[in-house]
């Protein structure tokens, strides 16, 4: 468990989660911590490691039943007087605070996305969120508030699905933050994996430190899907990191250095394909 109950600071996003809880669990549902909070948690908090951009909301994946399920939360949410809606179906406000509402499981359709009603022309790529509340670990906060986020592996995994299904829309942005994740892995916890599980990595003749935290997250990544999961995601990297005619992603994640960025993400898919032999 991660123990924030005394950073006094986390207060606000305590009470936003309280009171989510407290309309979800009347359905059955328990939030899943997804998106920059759940990054600034893990780095930033945890581990005291700076971010790049300031959090500018909290985001939250539901694992729902239904359409009927997502209507219903959001309705008792703004109901209580403390959630505000507004233009978007899937973001409410707590007091100046946006939050922002991604359903998953039964509302998927079989690519792994969904499609917002009552059109379905907005379709969201959700790939990655059943995965990711299967290993969920738990957060204490303060007023003892518990919560449920996602473990770093499983919020990098993520930040390649958001960024390819929104990138052009919104450029650099998960590409940033997958960059940081990347670099900051063993850092954040995993420096002593590298000299227990992977030393023999450390022997190799082109060694290097922060393809080796990638190489590590690569397989931890694997370790969350299944078959067609690795295939999916492999096949992402493999796209993205062409040494001859690159992607725009290494472009995103380091614009000063992009062959850098390459180097890291054939170390994800190394790592990736070595957990999945």
């Amino acid at each position: 468990m991660l123990d924030f109950s005394q950073r006094s600071e986390l207060g606000l996003h305590a009470r936003v989660i309280a009171d989510l809880q407290t309309a979800a669990d009347l359905i059955g549902v328990r939030p899943l911590i997804v998106g920059a909070f759940a990054r600034d948690l893990h780095l930033a908090y945890a581990h005291q490691i700076p971010v790049v951009r300031q959090t500018e909301d909290i985001d939250f994946a539901l694992a729902l039943d239904g359409w009927s399920a997502f209507e219903q939360l959001r309705t008792m949410l703004v109901a209580s007087g403390r959630f505000a809606e507004t233009a978007a179906t899937h973001r409410l406000r707590y007091g100046a605070l946006p939050i922002d509402l991604v359903p998953f499981g039964l509302v998927e359709r079989a690519d792994r996305t969904i499609a917002w009603p009552p059109q379905g022309d907005v379709v969201m790529d959700v790939f990655g969120l059943e995965e990711s509340q299967r290993v969920a670990m738990d957060v204490l906060l303060p007023a003892g508030v518990r919560a449920r986020t996602v473990t770093l592996p499983a919020l990098a995994l993520l930040k390649l699905v958001c960024w390819q299904d929104r990138h052009v829309r919104w450029p650099r942005k998960d590409a940033t933050d997958l960059q940081l994740i990347i670099a900051s892995y063993l850092r954040a916890g995993n420096e002593a994996r590298l000299w227990d599980e992977f030393v023999h990595w450390t022997q190799e003749t082109d060694f290097d430190y922060d393809a080796a935290g990638a190489r590590m997250l690569g397989q931890d990544i694997a370790r969350l899907l299944d078959a067609a999961g690795r295939e999916r995601v492999t096949a992402l990297l493999e796209r993205q990191s062409r040494i001859e005619e690159p992607g725009v992603l290494p472009v995103e994640m380091n614009s000063h250095n992009p062959e850098r960025a390459i180097r890291i993400l054939l170390s994800l898919r190394q790592g990736l394909q070595e957990a999945g032999r």
